[in-house]
């Protein structure tokens, strides 16, 4: 799948086919991307079913860790009760009770659903979670796989599955005087601040 010309693929599939010629990792350098979307079957998810995904997607927290201070590059400043941590809460968004049942009315109509999934892939997929860089994408791409560094221990510690998660990657050419692919990783990190990017050591 492309989004915003940025070929994505389910990490399911990428921990075993990452080296795949055709929707595999390229060996270049670049920049590359992880995103939480749950994907779902617009033409044929009940409201019901739906409503359980979005829960479930909102309990969830990969942009703000809880710890807000510590081993994360970036100290979120706002402090937005953005979902209910209670137990038996079905936090939607952080949306209001009101808000909620219009927003499941409004799923009642199929084009509405249809609507939906693209105003919801488009929210998630323009904050990635994880923004990383590499001189060869897919080595570092390899050592992510195979569980070598804390995001896949993250997603697991929440939870998250693997067909849930997509990761992308931009070939950036290599620039012999300066890695440019070192530049954009920290444009894209300053202005997107993914939620599970490490400060440098």
């Amino acid at each position: 799948m492309r989004f915003n010309g940025i070929p994505f693929e389910k990490l399911s599939y990428l921990k075993q086919f990452y080296k795949d010629p055709n929707n595999g990792i390229p060996v270049d350098s670049g920049v590359y991307y992880w995103v939480y979307w749950p994907d779902f079957d617009k033409q044929k998810i009940t409201v019901s079913n739906l409503e359980k995904k979005l829960i479930e997607y909102s309990r969830k927290n990969l942009q703000f860790p809880e710890m807000l201070k510590g081993r994360y590059k970036f100290i979120a400043e706002i402090k937005e009760q953005k979902f209910d941590k209670e137990k038996d809460a079905d936090p939607l968004f952080g949306l209001s009770e009101s808000k909620k049942l219009s927003l499941l009315n409004y799923l009642q109509l199929r084009s509405n659903t249809i609507t939906f999934y693209d105003f919801f892939k488009e929210i998630c997929f323009a904050r990635p979670f994880y923004i990383g860089k590499a001189n060869n994408l897919r080595s570092r791409l390899a050592i992510h796989f195979k569980g070598n560094t804390p995001v896949l221990p993250e997603l697991i510690s929440q939870k998250i599955s693997d067909s849930d998660i997509w990761v992308g990657y931009k070939k950036i050419p290599m620039n012999v005087m300066t890695p440019m692919n070192d530049i954009f990783e920290e444009i894209l990190s300053r202005t997107v601040k993914p939620g599970l990017t490490k400060k440098p050591n």
